[in-house]
């Protein structure tokens, strides 16, 4: 019994041992408090997911439409634009210009404003974006549209040709008075446009009537007048000054508060006794539902594009009077002359009375 008790003793207290030992072994691991969770970085993107670039827009090549012909102001200006564009990199892609005459802009219009919230489209916007729509020519209006930036006004001059007897307003008027109504043609693009407003406010001031003949564009319009097709034409001081350079037309006046510093010989109208003041603009609009992340993307390449030794010579060259809106100020305004000029087709009669 002795022999027993002493082998239990030693049972026990090497049990007792390897137990210690299991227990230094595997220590128990110290408890993380609930409230603290494993650190993982806040911003932290899955490796997949971080390796593909951000979308950029554009990424193609975004469609500036015209809705003139070849050869006039509005073409000039998107060519300009489109090739400065190109040359400084202004965007990733090119802008192309497209031309789309016809309907006195109507064509021009639907076709962008069916492209409805695609931004790789834009479309020239002067006087007859709103006088077409306001003389129902056209099923979409300025509101069909968003508006993105203006760059200019441009004030226009009334020529003859170089050949003409007419050396003055005041010899162009009193022989119009002297001949039975609409014998002196004149020349010029679409009815309501800057050129047929320009021959209507002298029609208004003096009394005449002219025989206002449609062309698809001021290149054409120049071509017929150069031709003896019609004895005067409106235009704007950069394509009448590029003309009168080449000792091809004669300017008589321009429809200005005061002569302009290309042209220090030719006299307004207001000069001549004749109330006939204009300018027009140099805008783009694009179709509506446009995102607010592309518009901005355009709006600040196109002020950019304002900043441009290049944009400053087009300006100067083609005289015009800088005059930057952004698309929510360049809105308004259209809204604006949208009311203005209303009253005056009315009074053309290119709005008829319901």
């Amino acid at each position: 019994m002795k022999t027993l008790r002493i082998v239990s003793v030693v049972l026990l207290a090497t049990f007792v041992v390897l137990f210690a030992l299991a227990c230094q072994a595997a220590p128990t691991p110290t408890p993380v408090p609930p409230t603290k969770a494993p650190i993982v970085a806040p911003t932290a993107v899955p490796p997949t997911v971080a390796a593909q670039p951000a979308t950029k827009f554009p990424e193609k090549p975004i469609t500036l439409v015209v809705h003139a012909s070849a050869g006039g102001g509005s073409d000039i200006f998107a060519r300009t634009l489109a090739a400065v564009f190109e040359k400084e990199k202004i965007l990733a892609q090119p802008i192309v210009v497209e031309n789309k005459p016809g309907g006195s802009g109507a064509v021009a219009f639907a076709y962008v404003a069916g492209k409805k919230a695609d931004p790789y489209f834009m479309l020239t916007a002067v006087t007859s974006f709103l006088t077409t729509p306001l003389q129902g020519l056209s099923e979409v209006s300025y509101k069909d549209f968003t508006p993105l930036a203006n760059f200019a006004f441009d004030e226009y001059m009334l020529m003859v040709k170089a050949e003409s007897k007419y050396k003055s307003m005041k010899e162009l008027i009193d022989d119009a008075k002297a001949k039975p109504e609409k014998t002196i043609k004149a020349g010029g693009t679409q009815l309501g446009s800057a050129d047929s407003i320009c021959a209507y406010l002298i029609e208004k001031a003096t009394g005449v009537k002219f025989n206002y003949i449609v062309f698809n564009s001021g290149g054409e319009v120049n071509a017929a007048l150069l031709g003896g097709h019609i004895d005067i034409a409106v235009s704007n001081p950069g394509e009448a000054l590029e003309l009168a350079k080449g000792n091809k037309i004669r300017n008589l006046g321009v429809f200005a508060e005061k002569r302009l510093a290309g042209a220090p010989d030719v006299p307004t109208m207001k000069e001549q006794g004749i109330d006939a003041l204009y300018v027009q603009n140099r805008g783009l609009v694009m179709p509506g539902n446009i995102g607010a992340a592309e518009r901005k993307v355009l709006e600040d390449a196109m002020l950019k594009y304002t900043k441009t030794d290049t944009y400053k010579k087009y300006v100067k060259d083609q005289m015009l009077t800088e005059a930057w809106m952004d698309g929510a100020t360049f809105g308004k305004w259209i809204e604006g002359e949208n009311a203005r000029y209303l009253p005056i087709l009315k009074d053309m009669g290119l709005i008829k009375s319901k």
